[in-house]
């Protein structure tokens, strides 16, 4: 009788993004299941492989993105999920709105043309939502450029990508209005739209694109997937124990700084430490200098709110200029886990500017702070507290993950940024200050939480790692996912959607 009645009521909808992924698929189908267990469900798919399905402009890359080929790499997800999905929510890449389709194309130009008319930060709203750093990231993978030409004919064709999923995207999400959203990231068109139109409907938006931890719940007025670290530093200042916790955060950080990967850079291949001990020639005239930390150019930058510079090519080039004017000795630092392409746009910068010295690659941080560098400089980077926990300030240009704190200048003007820039050997606070908040700082990113909470995040990450990095055999990664969903964290965090589910009445 019981399941009679359960049966008659609505259920609530969880729509889940596709994502040609293996550990996506896995961690959405095992919330889906475990959900579903609690409340009565429906799920939906939101399938999003349109411009993300090939890298280039030409014909052939065109081919892969279009509606055909799409449906041919979603279908072998959806059949993965099998009987935990119950319908297809909309596709990014399809052909069943060919007259919309068509007065997209004709708005796209003059969207693409007003966009060219702009000066300083590009703004570009579709019924108020904000797209412009969605499309800027999405022309720097997958045109691929280092730095975002607005008048490239590719700008349009992304434009108009957007409308279309802009369009599909509200008209689902107004009309189904399902109880929560699930993504892998937020950035780019093909994560950022669905995210930002479901938050505008008033849909509750997880993200899961910070392995910092399991899922972070969006708002309108902070959409990205990455944490919100504003309050770092005056949460720890609540807490007890300090010496103690700042102990555990040392004990972590040198063990960073000798070559291990932690929970911080668990994305990355390879530690920017990993050859602390080895024996690698250093440049002479290292003391006093500057260096700059590269990032990959081809990344997303706006993963973080409040970017300066609209790109990396942007922020390098600035920089390069204004350090070589003012006749500060610097270097540059490629970072440790960029793509190839990246070499080719640090060919192209030596080429416009000769003067840049680039430092070995086997060089660490640890080195280049025992060498008496003056200064680090870095757009966003983990480096910045590494570095004052080495003795070294940093300059920064974006609401970073230190900007609470004092070790790292923030610049939030092109202006101030250069003005920082001509003044590197200023010390925002004594060595030991800066060492104390770096703990801090390290203490609260990877550390605080509960013993269920940290578990669960260890969890997340070595499932992620062996899905991506790992050579492990199915029914290994199968064990991890079985132990992961086992943990109480996990449990804790579906009673936490579950007690979200909208009430329905029969």
């Amino acid at each position: 009788m019981a399941c009679v009645r359960r049966s008659c009521k609505p259920a609530s909808i969880l729509a889940l993004q596709s994502v040609c992924d293996r550990f996506y698929f896995l961690l959405f189908g095992a919330i889906r299941v475990r959900l579903g267990e609690r409340v009565s469900l429906r799920a939906d798919l939101v399938i999003t492989q349109s411009v993300n399905g090939a890298i280039g402009t030409d014909l052939l890359a065109e081919l892969k993105r279009s509606a055909p080929v799409a449906w041919l790499r979603s279908a072998q997800w959806i059949r993965a999920y099998g009987r935990w999905i119950d319908r297809i929510a909309y596709r990014s890449a399809s052909w069943s709105h060919p007259v919309a389709d068509i007065k997209a194309w004709f708005l796209s130009k003059r969207l693409w043309q007003a966009l060219q008319l702009q000066s300083g930060e590009f703004s570009l709203q579709l019924n108020d939502v904000e797209i412009a750093d969605l499309l800027i990231d999405s022309y720097l993978r997958f045109k691929p450029s280092p730095t975002f030409v607005v008048r490239d004919p590719f700008v349009r064709r992304l434009i108009w990508q957007a409308l279309r999923d802009e369009r599909q995207a509200r008209t689902y999400f107004e009309r189904e209005r399902p109880a929560w959203y699930l993504s892998s990231h937020t950035t780019y068109l093909e994560h950022g739209i669905p995210v930002r139109v479901a938050l505008a409907q008033g849909v509750e938006v997880w993200s899961f694109g910070n392995l910092n931890g399991l899922g972070k719940k969006l708002s309108r007025e902070d959409c990205f997937h990455t944490p919100n670290f504003s309050a770092y530093r005056s949460d720890f200042n609540t807490l007890d124990r300090q010496d103690e916790r700042l102990a555990q955060a040392q004990v972590k950080l040198e063990r960073r700084l000798s070559g291990s990967i932690d929970s911080a850079t668990s994305y990355m291949r390879q530690s920017a430490y990993a050859n602390t001990n080895m024996e690698v020639s250093l440049p002479p005239n290292l003391k006093g200098a500057v260096v700059v930390f590269l990032h990959d150019f081809y990344d997303s930058p706006h993963v973080y709110p409040d970017l300066v510079f609209h790109d990396f090519w942007e922020w390098i080039c600035l920089t390069v200029t204004t350090l070589h004017a003012s006749g500060i000795t610097f270097f540059l630092k490629p970072h440790p886990n960029q793509i190839a392409l990246s070499d080719e746009a640090l060919t192209r910068l030596q080429a416009q500017h000769p003067s840049v010295n680039l430092l070995p690659a086997g060089i660490s941080n640890v080195q280049l702070a025992k060498a008496g560098i003056a200064c680090g400089v870095t757009v966003y980077g983990t480096v910045a507290h590494e570095m004052a926990y080495l003795g070294i300030p940093t300059i920064g240009c974006a609401r970073h993950p230190h900007h609470s704190f004092d070790f790292c200048r923030t610049a939030k003007s092109r202006a101030e940024y250069v003005a920082m820039l001509r003044s590197p050997e200023i010390l925002p606070l004594p060595v030991e200050a800066m060492q104390r908040q770096a703990l801090i700082f390290y203490y609260m990113h990877n550390i605080h939480g509960s013993e269920s909470e940290r578990a669960l995040a260890d969890s997340f990450i070595t499932l992620w790692r062996e899905c991506n990095f790992g050579n492990d055999s199915e029914e290994l990664i199968k064990a991890r996912v079985q132990a992961f969903t086992a943990l109480p964290g996990f449990d804790d965090f579906i009673s936490c959607l579950a007690s979200k589910a909208e009430v329905r009445s029969y």
